[in-house]
């Protein structure tokens, strides 16, 4: 009988404490590269890309172990691809495949647009007016085109790019360090006609650079605007963190740190912005107040 009441009670504290396994902290690897603004490694506005700020708010209201890796973009995507367990914070929102789950919407983007300078500009407007057709402009060899080696433009100018693009002398794909940079550098001296991307990277370019450069419109996409999402390793591992992503998401896209963030690099240059952010992103109406905050007072304090 002693025995019995011995191997009971053990039993119970076992049960109530020491032989009860703690479940292990969710382990979040955040996939990031130095890719202003997205990600800012140096210099004046070093940690205040956009997703730099979106990262740092993952990790603070999703709980678990949060890991940042600095890899290439290609190797991040051959890690997805192996089904590695990472995330990366800012990608174009798609269908799920079959090496990445997307998240729900965290950002809204202007289309794309042809980033070139002044002069250039007016010339391409005389030939071909404004939306300037991308398919007409790239067989046209009087213009210079550069864009970093594996850019992606999205599903209405990528196919574009794929059938016209590099047909020409006049066409190159440049790799190195911050590629990017390197193309809006050769723009805005005129060694190079034009790129494409998105206005807020000439934005970045713009206030560290002050090289001034021109956006047009472009006649393929002008009317589909980009939704951004977190992407993660399509895994079971990859499903869990999704979800928990999802699930923060309604505070993190509305923490004011976000968005002190998104009126700096967003705002200023597009009075559309917080209406298509509240519509595409957070699925609210205009009359609904964000939070206290975006205002001049703030946008002056994220310049600083």
């Amino acid at each position: 009988m002693r025995t019995v009441l011995i191997v009971l009670t053990s039993l119970l504290f076992c049960l109530s404490s020491v032989c009860q396994e703690t479940p292990a902290p969710h382990r979040f690897t955040w996939a990031i590269n130095d890719a202003p603004p997205f990600h800012i490694h140096s210099g004046k506005y070093q940690g205040q890309g956009f997703c730099d700020v979106l990262v740092n708010q993952m990790q603070k209201y999703i709980p678990g172990q949060h890991e940042l890796l600095n890899l290439p973009p290609a190797r991040i995507a051959k890690l997805r691809e192996q089904g590695a367990p990472l995330c990366f914070p800012c990608m174009i929102k798609r269908q799920d495949t079959s090496s990445t789950r997307y998240s729900d919407a965290t950002l809204y983007y202007q289309p794309h647009k042809i980033i070139t300078n002044p002069s250039i500009a007016a010339s391409m407007q005389t030939e071909f007016g404004l939306p300037v057709p991308l398919t007409q402009l790239l067989q046209d060899q009087r213009f210079s085109f550069g864009r970093p080696l594996g850019r992606q433009y999205g599903a209405q100018l990528q196919p574009v790019i794929d059938q016209y693009a590099d047909q020409s002398k006049v066409h190159t794909q440049l790799s190195g360090p911050q590629p990017t940079m390197t193309a809006l550098r050769l723009v805005a001296n005129g060694k190079l006609d034009y790129s494409l991307d998105y206005r807020v990277i000439g934005r970045h370019f713009e206030l560290t650079e002050h090289g001034e450069l021109t956006y047009l419109d472009i006649q393929e996409n002008q009317n589909n605007p980009i939704i951004g999402a977190v992407g993660c390793s399509n895994s079971e591992w990859g499903k869990e963190s999704i979800a928990r992503i999802n699930q923060a998401l309604p505070l993190v896209l509305r923490s004011e740190a976000y968005l002190r963030n998104l009126d700096f690099w967003f705002a200023a240059d597009n009075q559309d912005f917080w209406h298509r952010y509240r519509h595409q992103v957070l699925g609210e109406s205009d009359d609904k107040a964000l939070v206290s905050g975006i205002s001049p007072a703030h946008r002056h304090n994220a310049r600083q």
